[in-house]
């Protein structure tokens, strides 16, 4: 045997060495591996909040298995939480992470706390960070240009709108319903959306838009599909989260460029500039100068719009079509107001039974009962001491709208029960479908409730009143009124579901109504 001289030495160590080190190197990834998951794991568990979590994953289940089981039956784990925590918080795995789920009497205490924000919230849990997808961050944007104008322009010329509306909703009710007297069918979701796109527009982009097909389809399409988007990111091709926004940049360009070409005109010439009372001149105005993109701005403005009013649209008329006798009541209510006021301000406020007929909606058929969504933007303590950790993800119950404690005989469809609140003066505030309330939270409560939810009940009421004067309702062979689950807890209309309509003859003629 051989023994290396002084000169091997070295070098076999070294061989010997590198060779253990490449054979240890799996064992040392798995225990640095190890070491950051017990990190991340203290960390995580040392930021969260104390309550108990209803629906903890087994010892050898990962998250991931619990936020796919709540997607398929959301709303009855809620359900189970519910009774099993009362009316204590408790955290829940749903299918955008763990959140923080408050009893219903906490939204009197949060509903001002604005380092609980439903800005962020939104940004978190529709992706807004990601491109395409880039609508559901810009009410979290520093300048709040969306909240600007939307409170600060279009809550002060809810007075001018209602003629264009009640105009655009004629012209609308005739391309996607027509006149024919003879009873046909209609996909009653898909009508009503093209309705609202329709009416939205006309407002938020003016003539020139509100009739241009590519863009209706854009931003109807956007709205639908961007929600399916925002949750299953993974399974949609890079290229398809950019496509709608770039359509609408290629629509809405021409339109402001040649807007500010006509301002620059009539300045040259010394007259004044034209005014158009839309969402293009006022998120001009407001920008202030700074640099923005229309098609993002825009688009938003049609998410927040159009997929809310709609479905609040296509479930008031599934259930009005299957109780002909509130259809009655509706229109004895709209005919004598209108008569009356004509259809003016005064008249919208006036048509109290149609209010309370959508805020029944509303509570009779809530989309989601995880409300008043927050982002802890920093840690809170509430009042009573309890601890919310900053970066928790907050939502507040808003099963009181079902509660039999709260509402008498809840599972019941009754277009009357706001109606009948309002003679009460304990309950009338509440009682108004613009109101927010810890008994019905689908605006929201508080500093962050819904800032379009005034225009969007005009715009409601004003479709209800041609909907229902110029057309006869019942439900199709095989219509279903109950809502189908979407994601997790929340529920839409079947967008197969359809209806049968045909035309009547309109006791008041609305295109030659007063609107002032």
């Amino acid at each position: 045997m051989s023994i290396p001289g002084p000169s091997q030495t070295p070098h076999a160590l070294s061989e010997l060495s590198l060779g253990a080190l490449v054979q240890s190197l799996p064992v040392l990834t798995s225990i640095l591996l190890g070491i950051v998951i017990v990190v991340i794991s203290f960390v995580a568990m040392t930021n969260r909040s104390k309550a108990p979590l209803a629906n903890p994953p087994r010892w050898n289940q990962f998250t991931l298995f619990k936020r796919f089981e709540f997607l398929q039956n959301g709303r009855a784990i809620m359900s189970e939480a519910r009774k099993r925590y009362g009316k204590h918080p408790y955290r829940l795995i749903v299918d955008t992470g763990e959140v923080l789920v408050l009893p219903p009497a906490y939204s009197v205490t949060i509903r001002n706390e604005m380092d609980l924000s439903f800005a962020k919230a939104i940004e978190k849990n529709f992706s807004g960070h990601v491109s395409g997808l880039e609508p559901y961050g810009l009410l979290d944007h520093k300048k709040k240009l969306v909240q600007t104008v939307v409170k600060k322009q279009l809550t002060k010329y809810l007075n001018t709108v209602t003629k264009p509306l009640s105009e655009e909703a004629t012209f609308a009710l005739n391309v996607i319903f027509g006149n024919a007297p003879e009873w046909k069918e209609t996909l009653i979701t898909e009508s009503i959306l093209q309705l609202v796109a329709r009416l939205s527009t006309k407002v938020f982009l003016g003539d020139e838009m509100c009739r241009n097909g590519a863009w209706l389809e854009t931003s109807k399409t956007y709205t639908v599909t961007s929600f399916v988007l925002s949750l299953k990111m993974a399974a949609v091709p890079e290229a398809l989260k950019f496509l709608h926004l770039d359509e609408a940049r290629t629509i809405l360009t021409p339109l402001i460029a040649k807007r500010k070409a006509i301002k620059a005109e009539a300045r040259k010439n010394g007259k004044p500039e034209p005014v158009y009372n839309d969402m293009v001149d006022w998120y001009e105005q407001e920008s202030q100068g700074e640099a923005y993109d229309p098609a993002i701005y825009q688009t938003s403005l049609s998410l927040a719009a159009i997929h809310t009013t709609s479905e609040l649209l296509s479930h008031t008329m599934t259930l009005l079509a299957n109780e002909p006798q509130y259809v009655e009541a509706l229109r004895k209510e709209i005919i004598h107001v209108l008569r009356t006021d004509g259809l003016t301000k005064a008249a919208l406020a006036s048509l109290k039974l149609v209010d309370s007929t959508l805020k029944e909606t509303l509570r009779f058929r809530p989309s989601t009962y995880l409300n008043m969504r927050r982002h802890a933007k920093k840690t809170v303590v509430l009042p009573d001491g309890f601890v919310i950790p900053k970066n928790t993800q907050v939502a507040v119950d808003g099963f009181n709208m079902q509660n039999p404690e709260i509402y008498s005989d809840p599972d019941k469809f009754d277009i009357y029960r706001y109606y009948n609140m309002r003679q009460d003066p304990a309950t009338a505030n509440k009682a108004h479908l613009v109101s927010t309330g810890p008994d019905n939270l689908s605006f929201g409560h508080g500093a962050q409730s819904c800032p379009g939810r005034f225009f969007a009940a005009n715009e409601t009421k004003i479709a209800l009143c041609h909907l229902l004067l110029k057309y006869d309702w019942e439900l199709a062979e095989g219509a279903c009124l109950d809502p189908k689950p979407v994601f997790g807890e929340t529920t839409a209309l079947d967008r197969e579901n359809k209806l049968r309509f045909r035309r009547r003859k309109e006791e008041v003629d609305l295109d030659s109504l007063t609107y002032v």
